[in-house]
């Protein structure tokens, strides 16, 4: 039997030029289905969206975890288990590459279950590679999808949530980790390159019975893995952060605040020495270490006098600089997050 399912979603970020330039327009969307009515999309924060909107991997995951919760909802029900509440934290990974493209490589479901009674405890965490063999989503995801049961707190209630790079991190308090009870994956279900299949485990019951005997699917046969690429390959390497540098300095020779603060008259020097520590920090060549030791940036910088307002400008100019890549969204992210807590740490004066 076939079931059909259809929506609408409508591009609402036109600021008035189109899409004239990558940053002249919004990510914003609205996605419209008969009966529940709008939800407002964008992009993830990383890509440029609004976090206060709902992205796609979160609206992945969230189709991934709620039908989680419903297959077993309903194998419990068949297996005359009681459940008295349900939640799920979750997580999925997406990896991308130098050329901006990427895809989600694996998923967690850490679910919470309150029984009617506890002696069904062993019973009820077995029901969970049931319920995600009967998930329509699951099998429909080539990512692999690890299901963590956690010992439910005192009384069901969802977490808080923040974010960070619009993806959701659940805001709760640290518990003792368990390892995984299952880790599930459909059989011949096509799995990225590199992602690992990690081994099965049985969670011990708080009422400390024995381990139930963990029955997992067969893992999906996966390519080995590739080497992992450092942030400075996925840029580019040496020629993007020689332009960063050379830029920025640019700007720096201009600024009636920022130059005075260089030794020397030629900025020459300043420029090759960070170019050699960010290329080392971001995975590079060794170089710099290897000529001028720890980095040790804070006791570099005591000598002179930085307050807020030579922040201020210090940014402005590296801002120009990182505009002047064009990296994919992530790359772009990830350099200006760093540079401006670097920027804020240097701070000595008021």
């Amino acid at each position: 039997m076939n079931h059909s399912f259809s929506l609408r979603a409508e591009w609402t970020g036109n600021r008035g030029t189109g899409t004239s330039g990558y940053k002249d327009y919004d990510r914003d969307l609205v996605i419209q289905a008969e009966g529940p009515g709008e939800l407002q999309g964008s992009a993830a924060r990383a890509f440029h969206g609004a976090e206060s909107r709902w992205n796609p991997e979160q609206l992945l995951l969230a189709a991934l975890t709620e039908c989680h919760l419903l297959s077993y909802l309903h194998s419990a029900t068949q297996a005359g288990v009681v459940v008295t509440g349900l939640a799920c934290r979750a997580e999925v990974t997406l990896e991308t590459t130098s050329d901006g493209a990427g895809q989600i490589t694996s998923a967690v479901l850490r679910p919470e279950v309150w029984l009617a009674e506890e002696s069904q405890r062993e019973q009820a965490d077995g029901l969970h590679p049931q319920a995600h063999e009967r998930c329509f989503i699951a099998r429909s995801v080539n990512f692999p999808v690890t299901i963590e049961p956690e010992a439910p707190r005192q009384m069901p209630h969802l977490p808080e949530f923040s974010s960070r790079l619009g993806a959701p991190i659940a805001v709760l308090r640290p518990r003792e980790a368990k390892r995984p009870s299952q880790v599930t994956g459909l059989e011949n279900r096509p799995v990225s390159p590199g992602a690992a299949h990690t081994p099965p485990f049985t969670r011990t019951s708080e009422t400390g019975a024995s381990p139930a005997a963990a029955t997992a699917a067969p893992p999906a046969a996966s390519a080995p893995a590739e080497p992992q690429s450092t942030f400075y390959d996925q840029v580019g390497g040496h020629e993007t952060f020689a332009k960063l540098c050379r830029v920025f300095y640019e700007g720096v020779a201009q600024d009636p605040l920022l130059k005075p603060m260089y030794p020397e008259e030629d900025l020459g020097p300043a420029e090759e020495r960070l170019l050699l520590f960010l290329e080392q920090y971001w995975g590079g060549p060794r170089t710099y270490s290897e000529q001028r030791g720890h980095p040790r940036l804070r006791m570099r910088h005591m000598p002179y006098t930085i307050d807020f307002e030579a922040r201020d400008a210090w940014l402005r100019h590296m801002r120009t600089a990182v505009d002047s890549l064009e990296l994919a969204p992530l790359h772009e992210h990830m350099l200006w997050d760093y540079l401006e807590r670097a920027a804020h740490s240097m701070v000595n004066s008021a």
